[in-house]
């Protein structure tokens, strides 16, 4: 067999703000792969939407512009994976959306979540998805605001869909669920990996708008015609039930076996440990990994990546002007700034709270602060800040994860921020922990492809192909002088939240006094 006619694998990650698709070769190196943009919309304080046909026209768009910069017969394609990020919105029977997707940063489900408190209850919720109840994070509080928002949607809806069954459904025709994104519903049980109906009809849905469960190897369905001819791949090529974000990046890391912990640092950021046995703890989340028998216990911070790309968005014009290498990113400039200043941002703290926060503090009034500003506080000291501060936020669920537990030897890291020498070096210093960079940062849609290889037979032990990237990733080791210096900032940092979290609600109140004020009567404030 020519390399012009070895096998590949996709695989297709639905990010909140980004979708990535990427051809991997059967030992894991990537051929080809495209991203796109998109913004989220926030039509009120408070509210995340966006339009789930624009994922669906970046996954086109994706494949084709990869198969224009690459040609290559995609018949050679066997398998596909697809994961995604957290919404669950009503679809008709063509498999088009009947409102906006209701993002996991979105907070308009306050009452929503004081009903199901009150009417299903939280002892219930937690013994059986093994996970709290909280809004934006788990689809029940979004589910439960259609039912009583828009009943004529729920009447309408023929399924209700994650972002990754939404993608399913337009390649392959099918409506289905994975393992992983069924735990975040808050609708399944964890240890069975099936539906809890008595829940879904205790919150008011009718069972029947439930998808098909599948697991993440198992093929869901095959790609039809009209797909074909849509992305330029070959009809009838496999595609399996795929799994969410976090768990296709442990997969891609290599994070499979017994006390493996990595990073997965995209928009959000998210710390996971992965167990032969469930690890429950209400201060984390907790889902089925993608192979039996395994269990993953995630700490989560909304805005990791995304409060550099905010920062980017908002003051990234403002770069001080530097002798810097030609075609220069903003973020290669950011890395440069953040590296000349100094390990505690010369005194600048930041909370890394734009949208809420779930892990450890759970709380949806939460919003950013920079404290500790000054005359003498430079460019470079907001870029480190932030860096820091989302370490620190996953520092402190890195506690809840080792308790009376061993440190492990390392921790790998992949997603776009492992382009960082200097968010590494800060990550391995603050955790006081070895952080392996791997080699492949698109851990997301590296695990997608492993799980469509394993699917359709074409790769046995995932190990094979991550072992060697895990064994060539570079290391870098903590500095003990910085080690010493952020213990003492993150104490500060630890300080700083619980004082801010007891100002964040009356904030709230004061936005949504102004929202009602501004507002032109169209009821979008009412919906928080």
């Amino acid at each position: 067999m020519t390399k012009n006619q070895e096998p590949l694998l996709l695989g297709i990650d639905i990010g909140t703000t980004d979708t990535k698709c990427t051809f991997y070769t059967l030992d894991g190196q990537p051929l080809t792969g495209c991203f796109q943009e998109y913004p989220m919309r926030h039509p009120a304080p408070g509210l995340a939407e966006e339009d789930p046909k624009e994922w669906w026209n970046a996954v086109i768009g994706n494949i084709r512009h990869c198969l224009q910069e690459h040609p290559f017969d995609t018949g050679r394609v066997v398998g596909i994976g697809v994961s995604c990020t957290n919404t669950f919105f009503p679809v008709n029977r063509e498999g088009d959306a009947l409102h906006p997707a209701i993002l996991q940063v979105d907070q308009r489900t306050g009452k929503e979540t004081r009903w199901i408190r009150e009417h299903i209850g939280e002892e219930r919720i937690y013994q059986v998805t093994g996970n709290r109840i909280a809004p934006g994070t788990f689809s029940l509080p979004t589910l439960r605001w259609f039912i009583t928002h828009r009943p004529d949607l729920v009447e309408k809806a023929h399924k209700f869909l994650v972002p990754s069954g939404y993608i399913i459904r337009k390649l392959t025709g099918e409506f289905t669920i994975n393992e992983s994104r069924l735990c975040f519903t808050l609708l399944g049980n964890i240890r069975t990996g099936q539906w809890d109906e008595s829940i879904a009809r205790d919150v008011g849905l009718p069972v029947s708008k439930l998808p098909r469960i599948c697991k993440a190897t198992e093929i869901a369905g095959t790609v039809t015609k009209e797909a074909a001819i849509l992305t330029g791949l070959k009809e009838g090529t496999p595609v399996v039930g795929g799994a969410m974000d976090t768990v296709a990046a442990a997969v891609g890391a290599g994070a499979i076996s017994n006390h493996d912990i990595f990073l997965a640092m995209g928009t959000c950021g998210r710390l996971c440990y992965t167990g032969n046995k469930p690890f429950f703890d209400n201060r984390l989340m907790n889902c089925r990994n993608a192979f039996d028998g395994q269990w993953l216990s995630i700490e989560a911070t909304n805005a990791a990546g995304a409060s550099l790309r905010w920062f980017r968005d908002l003051f990234g014009r403002a770069v001080p002007e530097l002798s810097l290498p030609e075609k220069c990113s903003i973020y290669d400039q950011f890395n440069i700034l953040a590296e000349a200043s100094v390990p505690g941002a010369n005194g600048l703290i930041y909370l890394p709270y734009l949208s809420g926060e779930r892990c450890p503090i759970w709380n949806p009034y939460a919003r950013g602060v920079f404290f500790g500003a000054s005359f003498s506080t430079k460019y470079g000291d907001f870029v480190r800040s932030v860096m820091e501060g989302v370490a620190f936020s996953m520092r402190q669920g890195l506690a809840i994860l080792l308790a009376e537990k061993e440190p492990p030897d390392f921790i790998t890291l992949g997603g776009g921020i492992a382009n960082s020498r200097i968010w590494c070096q800060i990550f391995a210093d603050v955790f006081e922990i070895p952080v392996k960079k791997l080699t492949v940062s698109e851990t997301e849609t590296l695990g997608d492809a492993i799980l469509a290889g394993i699917g359709v037979g074409a790769i046995q032990n995932p190990g094979s192909i991550t072992g060697p990237l895990i064994e060539h990733s570079k290391t870098i080791e903590p500095i003990p002088g910085n080690v010493s210096l952020y213990k003492d900032y993150f104490a500060f940092y630890q300080q700083l939240s619980l004082l801010a979290e007891t100002k964040f609600p009356e904030l709230f109140l004061l936005q949504q006094k102004q929202a009602r004020q501004i507002t032109n009567n169209n009821g979008d404030s009412e919906r928080l």
